[in-house]
């Protein structure tokens, strides 16, 4: 066998390796929420050595940074890039935490799960300061930054589940508040941003 065929079969034997180990850390946040995470756990559940799990992991921030993105693959999280795809992403959002409720209830009810979600925060930050650049130029950077965390906690995880169960909202029902809530912080920033422009003529 030629030595770029064994190295490419080494490099998907690592993968798949990587992919198992990640998939049953999955399994023990979803179905054991109660139960200790660390990477002795996880190469219990995946029927490994620890040292195989530290391999692929060397920390556990390593560890949590490969759930995040799994979690993100499996709950659709994308985070909108532009102004105008804020509004459009909530409902695919919101429907998507829905068709994986399990999932996300054990990921916001779990210490592990809330350290998992934190890997997400810098990025979702980052999509919002771009996205609502045009509507925040010219605020101060408190401003800014105030009116990208209120952004941030509609469009999360908490925020569907604090409609669906202090609001006793359905699905549907979750969705539509989501959309007029963050429809109505939108046009209340065009608004602001409208009149800026007609004073500064």
């Amino acid at each position: 066998m030629k030595q770029g065929s064994i190295e490419s079969l080494r490099e998907k034997h690592a993968e798949a390796t990587r992919e198992h180990i990640l998939g049953k850390a999955y399994e023990l946040l979803v179905e054991h929420p109660e139960q200790p995470f660390s990477h002795e756990a996880v190469a219990k559940r995946a029927e490994v050595g620890a040292r195989t799990v530290y391999r692929y992991f060397p920390s556990q921030a390593d560890l949590y940074e490969g759930m995040w993105l799994l979690l993100r693959r499996h709950s659709g999280t994308i985070f909108p890039q532009t102004e105008e795809e804020i509004l459009p992403q909530v409902p695919v959002l919101f429907g998507n935490f829905d068709r994986n409720e399990k999932v996300i209830r054990a990921v916001l009810e779990s210490p592990m799960g809330h350290r998992v979600r934190e890997r997400g925060i810098p990025e979702g930050r980052e999509s919002f300061q771009k996205s609502l650049a045009g509507l925040t130029k010219g605020m101060s950077a408190a401003k800014q930054r105030q009116v990208i965390a209120v952004f941030l906690a509609v469009y999360s995880a908490p925020f569907w589940e604090l409609l669906r169960n202090r609001g006793g909202l359905d699905g549907k029902d979750a969705i539509d508040a989501a959309e007029w809530t963050m429809s109505t912080l939108l046009e209340g920033l065009r608004k602001k941003a409208r009149k800026s422009k007609t004073r500064r003529r």
